[in-house]
């Protein structure tokens, strides 16, 4: 016998009755006729709308089993990203785990529109899409993709031409406090609240006010960063602020379309200088906002500025919406000048050295209600809006010319449901091609206008 044997057997015959005592102790059998009660299981977390990413199909995961991207309810935001980021991760797997974090929705509009001098014709006006995402709990990013007249290509004059497929806004914000936010990417510029809240769905009347598709060239956007925010003044009081540096304008400026041609790019500036923008509004109480706003930049390398100060309000009364803008626009002398040697945009006319231009307008909503009797249960709660607006504009204060107009415009709509409103109008309008300034209250505004007529729909969803 080697020296361990004794050891080995002094150890068996200590464990031998801790095996026995743990075994008595063992919980019993159940019983035969004793049901059995299944283990409770944690329930499965709810699996999300899951979209058929039809031509991205994964050429290595034809079963269309789990994707890694997908993971599991034990994988975290951040592992989703690590993920997404991996170099050999396909194209179907970054896109399909996008879908848990990403919004998608939009608007349209379509109008048929009847001039008085000219042909009446359907234009499928805009269709827009929004797309949301919340990156984590203080980054979000925002985009605003514009097809317009149905994107490209437009068949104008007979001729097919290029249409317009527009990155109208298009941010990441960072919350970096409460009361602040920075924001870069595609900025609306925040001159007058109509560039910010030009919503074919949300505005009352189809047609955008004359002085806020030249002056303020809605929709307005540029490259740049910057701040948003807003500050609680006591009980009801509310500041907000939006204040951007922005590539800004460059000198296509010309009477009758504004600023219009003078958006900034998106790829180049045409100047050193850097614009900056911004909008302060005041709310005592909801349903209440007045604001002011401005915008200051170089328009050429020489260093001419263009200079623009606006103000809004909109008031709820009731049954009545009170709204209105003025804006104001101071531009040094110039040229369409100062773009790259050989660029066909060097026209050299000249740029207008003022601009004005202003609206007002009432809503009145109303119901009749045996006729909201007579309809579906979901519209039951609808109304119709009747709304009455003047206005003008003047695309250089120095001359009247077909730049200058007064338009009046009487519109009738009905909104069977909030996301959903058909609309009708008909508007009134005089230039200033003949020399004469128009105003509504001069006798050749009614003796030389002309009238149009416009019918659309517009919807979200």
């Amino acid at each position: 016998m080697t020296p361990r044997r004794p050891l080995l057997l002094v150890l068996s015959l200590l464990l031998v009755p801790l095996a026995a005592r743990a075994q008595d102790e063992a919980p019993p059998p159940p019983a035969q006729d004793t049901p059995r009660v299944p283990e409770l299981q944690p329930p499965a977390p709810p699996e999300g709308p899951r979209l058929e990413l039809e031509g991205l199909e994964d050429p290595a995961n034809p079963s269309g089993s789990v994707l890694p991207a997908e993971a599991t309810s034990e994988t975290n935001e951040q592992d989703t990203f690590r993920q997404r980021l991996q170099p050999t991760s396909t194209l179907s797997q970054r896109a399909a785990a996008i879908l848990d974090r990403t919004t998608l929705g939009g608007y349209a509009e379509h109008d048929f529109i009847v001039p008085g001098q000219g042909r009446s014709t359907f234009r499928n006006h805009r269709y827009v899409l929004f797309v949301y995402s919340h990156i984590s709990e203080r980054i979000s990013t925002a985009t605003e993709i514009e097809f317009e007249f149905a994107g490209s290509p437009l068949k104008r004059d007979g001729v097919l031409t290029t249409g317009e497929v527009l990155l109208e806004f298009s941010v990441v914000d960072l919350k970096l406090t409460d009361w602040m936010t920075f924001r870069a990417g595609v900025i609306l510029v925040p001159v007058g609240a109509y560039n910010l809240r030009h919503d074919a769905p949300a505005q009352e009347l189809p047609e955008r006010p004359i002085a806020y598709t030249t002056v303020v060239p809605t929709t307005w956007f540029e490259s740049g960063a910057g701040f948003l925010g807003g500050f609680e003044l006591g009980r009801d009081w509310r500041l907000s602020y939006e204040a951007y540096a922005i590539n800004g304008l460059d000198a296509r400026i010309l009477d009758d379309q504004g600023f219009r041609a003078a958006r900034g790019s998106h790829l180049e500036d045409n100047n050193h200088d850097k614009a900056l923008t911004a909008r302060v509004a005041l709310s005592p109480f909801l349903g209440l906002e007045g604001a002011v706003s401005g915008y200051t930049g170089a328009y050429d390398l020489e260093g001419r500025r263009v200079n623009m100060l606006n103000a809004d309000v909109f008031w709820r009364i009731g049954a009545w919406d009170l709204t209105g803008e003025v804006v104001r626009a101071f531009i040094d002398p110039g040229f369409v000048q100062g773009f790259p040697d050989g660029s066909t945009g060097n026209t050299r006319d000249r740029v207008p050295t003022g601009m004005f231009g202003f609206y007002a307008q009432a809503n009145y909503r109303f119901r009749i209600e045996p006729f909201f009797r007579l309809l579906p249960d979901e519209w039951h709660d609808g109304h119709f809006t009747a709304s009455l607006r003047y206005e003008e504009k003047d695309t250089d204060t120095e001359f009247i010319t077909v730049g200058d107009s007064a338009r009046l415009t009487l519109g009738l709509n009905f909104r069977p449901l909030p996301p959903y409103v058909l609309k009708t109008s008909v508007w009134w309008e005089k230039g200033g091609g003949d020399g004469l300034k128009p105003h509504l209250w001069t006798r050749d505004f009614w003796s030389q206008g002309h009238w149009t007529a416009l019918a659309s729909v517009a919807y979200l969803f």
